[in-house]
């Protein structure tokens, strides 16, 4: 079962998608990733490919999205500071209380204990994120 992937997000809505993902879900015996991988073969280019997978992956659960970007971001071997800053920043006032959350259960660390052991060195810029993680 093969995900369209050409008009899907033109014509319906995040309700409708998450409601189709559910479905697919059950179909496939829970196998969510079914759906992206269906993604990546279908398409080849990379890029394309990629942000549909994200695209994806934000109507599936969006606070599990940024939980991940935030983690890909200080676990690489050169911080993402920009990434980081957008995503704290911009989801400050949205979700970052749950995003705070997911990241604890999945990754097992709280997220500001993880931004300022990879960010520490840059002190404004980490005291900042910082502050804004633990508000």
């Amino acid at each position: 079962a093969v995900v369209s992937t050409q008009s899907t997000g033109t014509t319906n809505n995040f309700t409708h998608l998450r409601a189709v993902f559910k479905e697919f879900q059950k179909r496939d015996k829970g196998n969510m990733e079914m759906i992206e991988s269906s993604i990546k073969k279908s398409l080849h280019d990379e890029f394309l490919s990629m942000c549909l997978v994200m695209w994806v992956k934000s109507i599936k659960n969006v606070t599990r999205l940024f939980s991940e970007l935030l983690y890909q971001s200080v676990t690489s071997l050169t911080a993402d500071s920009a990434r980081v800053i957008r995503i704290v920043v911009g989801r400050s006032e949205i979700d970052l209380n749950q995003i705070k959350s997911h990241y604890m259960m999945q990754y097992n660390k709280q997220l500001q204990q993880a931004v300022q052991q990879k960010c520490g060195n840059d002190h404004a810029y980490s005291t900042i994120i910082t502050m804004i993680i633990k508000n």
